[in-house]
């Protein structure tokens, strides 16, 4: 659903070969906050064209290159595209955060692993949230209201991991993921 919606939305803005198409998820860095699998995108566009919600506008030929095929969004496209649109908005989801499986298990781990852990995982959210003032100082300015919201609201999460981050390294490093666990240690025999 997201891909299709992608490639409508894209092409409400204009006619686009799927290659333009790409290349522009690649300069808003959609694959940043859009989960698409790689290689769906001719495969939804051949889907779309099928169910005449996209047509050819032309084909350019290049005697240097093959065929670049330009599409276009139709009127049913369009209508498509609102539904979609509605239905990705009202769409919800569990939130299942790759670290939830090691905090269940977190009390059997090594000390000095888990602090090495949270202390790269920290560092790596550090350089995201960088990137994503850089992005956002570069781009954010000019991009429509939607693409801001988006990069906002990325901020605003790495915000809220790394705080959580800090929190749990700080947990690590007091020891209290252990406590009260057995001692994998052999008691001494008594004299």
């Amino acid at each position: 659903m997201a891909m299709k919606l992608v490639i409508l939305g894209l092409l409400m803005e204009g006619d686009k070969h799927p290659y333009e198409i790409q290349q522009v998820m690649h300069e808003r860095n959609m694959e940043q906050y859009i989960k698409m699998a790689k290689g769906s995108l001719y495969y939804a566009v051949e889907q779309l064209l099928n169910k005449e919600l996209i047509e050819v506008k032309k084909v350019v030929t290049d005697q240097t290159r093959p065929d670049k095929t330009i599409y276009s969004i139709t009127p049913n496209g369009k209508e498509a595209f609102q539904q979609l649109l509605k239905k990705q908005i009202q769409t919800e989801s569990t939130h299942f955060h790759p670290m939830y499986t090691a905090l269940a298990f977190i009390h059997h781990g090594e000390e000095d692993v888990i602090c090495e852990a949270l202390s790269e995982r920290i560092s790596h959210t550090r350089m995201q949230l960088d990137m994503l003032e850089r992005v956002y100082n570069l781009y954010g300015v000019h991009a429509p209201k939607g693409s801001k919201a988006i990069m906002e609201n990325a901020n605003e999460l790495c915000k809220v991991e790394l705080k959580w981050l800090t929190k749990l390294q700080e947990d690590a490093e007091e020891g209290l993921f252990y406590q009260g666990r057995q001692s994998n240690k052999k008691a001494r025999p008594l004299d």
